[in-house]
């Protein structure tokens, strides 16, 4: 049995999001994949490994005695640990992650991600769709250092100067 639908299949090369709607289905279809398929469970040290990832990048709370910290902890160390799962699914199996990303794609549609940089008050009511993925696309940069090799930025070691 095929259904018709409005939808192009898209190439992997061509990027942009799947709508509200699109990505909760396709992360309740993943996760559930993950769950029927018992990847296994995640070794101490391993999970130590993500919970260092969450540190490092600020997800864990900066005051572990606040009433919201256990909170804040336990939802994070799931994100992560089904991102860990995730990538192990797709390391495993990936013709049945890009099979599932597909018929998600050919059901919801695919919208092309605004470039711009700026995220609006109205960009911050859809952000799955305007928020996330632009954050994601941003490459930071730190800051250019002083050019040391000029000579002025430090003083001479013997306090001379020409």
């Amino acid at each position: 049995m095929t259904t018709e639908h409005g939808h192009e299949h898209v190439p992997e090369e061509i990027y942009g999001v799947l709508p509200d709607e699109g990505v909760v289905e396709l992360t309740d279809t993943l996760t559930g994949y993950m769950h029927e398929i018992e990847l296994g469970g995640l070794t101490d040290i391993m999970g130590q490994v993500l919970d260092d990832l969450l540190d490092q990048s600020g997800g864990m709370p900066r005051d572990l005695k606040s009433d919201d910290a256990f909170e804040q902890i336990t939802q994070n160390q799931l994100a992560v640990t089904l991102a860990y799962h995730l990538g192990r699914l797709e390391g495993r199996s990936p013709q049945i992650v890009q099979k599932m990303l597909d018929e998600a794609i050919e059901k919801w549609g695919i919208h092309q991600l605004e470039e711009s940089n700026e995220i609006t008050d109205q960009d911050l009511e859809s952000p799955k769709v305007q928020v996330y993925p632009r954050l994601r696309r941003i490459e930071y940069q730190e800051a250019p250092g002083p050019n040391v090799e000029l000579g002025w930025e430090a003083p001479e070691a013997d306090g001379t100067s020409e």
